[in-house]
Parts: C-alpha cells; structure tokens; sequence
C-alpha cells in the first residue's frame, strides 16, 4: 500500500475509533440531554403564581398564527374563572386587536408578555377564597432578524378565586400603561 492510502486508512480508522467513543458516552448517559424530561416541575398553585403566569399568557401572541390576543386568553382558559373564563369561551365581535398587529403578523413578530409582582402584595388569609395581586408585565416584540422592541409596561390588579384547590384567575384591570 502506499503511504497515502495508509494515511487516509489511519485517519479512518481514527475517525470511526472518536464517534464510536461519542456515541458510546451518549448512550451511557441517564438524562436526555437538551430536555427537561428529568426534571420534577412543581405545579403554579399560589395565588402569585397564578397572577403571574396568567398575565404573562394574556400578554403573549404570535399574531402571524393568532386572529387577535383573545387566542392567547382562549388557550390557558383552563386557568380562569367567572367573568374570564366567559370571555375566553366566545371570541368578541368585533374582535379588538392592537394597531400593530397587522403589520406584526406580516413579518412574523411575536409578542412575548413577562409578568411579575408589583412590589410588596398582602398575604393570602389561609382560608380565604378570592384574592388580589397587583402584577407588571412587559412585553416585548421578537422580530425574526432577532431584534427586539419594548413595549409600554402595564400594571394591572389581578382577580383571583380560589376553585377547589387551585387558584384561578377571574378578572384584571388596568392600573397604568407607561409607568
């Protein structure tokens, strides 16, 4: 054999010798990698942390995909009560949307909402059955060349109703929008 074919049979036989070894040390690993599959998820049950993830929900949308923010409500309706969850049954008509939504859904813009506490919130009596939290949330428009665009930060108080064991959202109002 020439040195040439022994060279590219020595590089080769490296090459397969270094996958077999990544393949072995993948296989032998007890978690999958790149998931969360592993991990326990603790269910949202407080009243905060219903308020939260609730806000963020309403205040998330992908416009190219949704008719208007009602489809975001309409999807964590299971997480609403009373007069919410009466609104996420029926779409509005007309069915408001913000001035922009046209054009986000054009070029493929999401809007993603993150809430959060508004400061100090008063405890939860252990035994009662609504409560109140005043929650912040911001969102921010993904454009898809990866920008992003602030919008005005809202503040809303939260209505919560306490539904067998979970807590659930029955209504928000605006607080303030820019502030």
């Amino acid at each position: 054999m020439s040195r040439m074919k022994l060279g590219l049979l020595a590089a080769l036989v490296i090459a397969v010798a270094v996958a077999a070894v990544a393949v072995a040390i993948t296989l032998g690993r007890e978690d999958e990698p790149g998931t969360d599959a592993h991990v326990h998820i603790d269910p949202i049950t407080t009243a905060d942390e219903v308020a939260v993830a609730v806000m963020s929900g309403v205040h998330t949308w992908t416009p190219a995909q949704q008719q208007s923010p009602w489809d975001a409500m309409h999807a964590i309706a299971d997480q609403l009560t009373g007069p919410m969850a009466t609104a996420a049954a029926t779409r509005p008509d007309p069915d408001p949307t913000p001035r922009q939504w046209p054009a986000w859904a054009r070029s493929g813009d999401r809007v993603i909402g993150a809430a959060s506490l508004a400061g100090e919130q008063d405890p939860v009596a252990g035994d009662a059955v609504t409560a109140q939290r005043v929650v912040q949330v911001q969102q921010k428009v993904l454009h898809t060349d990866g920008a992003t665009t602030p919008l005005e930060q809202i503040t809303v108080t939260v209505e919560l109703e306490l539904a067998g064991d979970h807590w659930k959202v029955s209504g928000y109002q605006y607080r303030s929008v820019g502030d």
